[in-house]
Formats: C-alpha cells, structure tokens, sequence
C-alpha cells in the first residue's frame, strides 16, 4: 500500500475533480505528481492524495490558489496563521454584507412611501443612501432615523405636502429672478429652517451635515424635485438672513 500510485483518471474519480483540473494544479506547481511512467503519464503517490485534499480544504475556506501555492511554498506555513486570516477575512465580509443589508432596509423604507419607484429614483435613492454616510455620522444617521419614525403615514404626508409645495414656492421666486434679500423669499427660508429643525429634531450638527452634503451634491436633492441652481439659491438666502 505504501508503494501505491494513482493516474490522473484514477485520481479524478476519486476526489470528484476535473482530469483537467489536475492538470492546471501540475501546471502551476501547486501539485506535482510524484510519479510518470516511461510515457509521461502522471503518477500520484499517498502523499500526493493528503496534499490535494489539503489544496481543496483550503479552496472551502475560500483561499485562492495563489493564496495556497504561497501558503505550501511558505517554510514557515502555519495552519493556524492561516485560520485566522480567514477568520478576518470573513470577519471584514460580515461588516460589508451587513453594511449593504443596512442599504437595503433603507431602501425599501423609502420604496415602501412611493406606489412604484422609478428606475431613476431607485439609482438616485442608491447614491444618496451610500453617499450620505461620508457625511453623516452612525449617530446622526440614526437619529434622523428616529425622528423620521416619529411620524405616522398621515403626519408624513401632510410634512412632505408642506416641502413640494415650500420648494414649488422657491423655484417661483428664482424663476422670476427674485433678489436673496426680498422679504418673501426670506420668509419662506425661516420656513425652510423649520422644517430642517423638525426633521433633524434641531440637531444644529446634523443641519450642518446636511447643508455641506447638499452643496458638494448638488444633484443629490433631484428626488425631492429640487435642482442644484434652486439648492445654491436657498443657501444664498440663508447666508444672507445670518
């Protein structure tokens, strides 16, 4: 038994991979058969067998093939080093996974407020879920969050009837060329301040969040109908009330 060898056909019987895979595994030098009879034909020892179920062990844990080439040519190999890089790797894939299923609870919170989303609010909803955390901090985010949760269907619809029709009233006043410092539109700034205040339970941070958020994304506020030129607008007015 300790002198026995299998082919390659043999091998693939026994170990449910590809006669080509094999193949590649020789090719790249991370499995050389020990043996090849006089016509060339590839010969694996025992000791050939407890490498390769090695090689696929390792392929479970998800290691590339590289990964194991450098891990066997490695004098220094240690299982227990490897386990543990694993372990950090999946430890870094759980952060990401849970991170996108965050995302996704977002937005079907927002999808859950509309009859059938558009393929450009679901685009833009994407970005502005993922980009806002550049700008927003975990707490913040999570009590906007909060307040957002505050309200029932009723008192959410009667706020977001209130900001089409503040933003409408704005791009009015910009169509018709209105000067920052008009009493009009002043006033419909204080209006827009309390709303900001409602909304971010008058967190002067999370309004500061905002604001840089909104004036480095301008395009950021196309899904409440607001275009870049109106956000720059407001925020003229704003400037010039302080």
């Amino acid at each position: 038994m300790q002198n026995r060898t299998w082919k390659v056909g043999d091998l693939s019987k026994l170990t449910g991979l590809t006669i080509r895979t094999l193949h590649h595994y020789d090719e790249i030098g991370l499995l050389h058969p020990t043996f090849h009879t006089e016509a060339g034909h590839r010969l694996y020892s025992e000791e050939d067998i407890i490498k390769l179920q090695q090689i696929m062990s390792l392929k479970q844990l998800e290691f590339s093939l590289d990964e194991i080439k450098e891990f066997f040519d490695n004098p220094k190999y240690n299982p227990k080093e490897v386990i543990e890089m694993q372990l950090k790797r999946l430890d870094e894939e759980i952060k990401l996974k849970n991170e996108l299923k965050g995302e996704l609870k977002e937005l079907l919170d927002v999808f859950n407020s509309w009859n059938k989303p558009s393929f450009e609010q679901f685009i833009h909803s994407i970005e502005l879920i993922r980009n806002q955390k550049k700008y927003f901090t975990k707490e913040q985010r999570i009590k906007l969050k909060k307040q957002y949760h505050k309200l029932d269907d009723s008192e959410m619809n009667v706020q977001a009837a209130k900001w089409t029709k503040l933003i409408t009233s704005f791009q009015e006043e910009l169509s018709k060329g209105t000067p920052v410092d008009d009493p009009k539109v002043i006033g419909l700034a204080m209006t827009w301040q309390e709303g900001m205040n409602f909304f971010t339970g008058g967190d002067k941070g999370i309004v500061h969040s905002a604001e840089r958020y909104y004036t480095e994304n301008p395009s950021a506020a196309k899904g409440s109908g607001m275009s870049g030129e109106l956000y720059k607008y407001i925020q003229e007015i704003l400037l010039n009330m302080k």
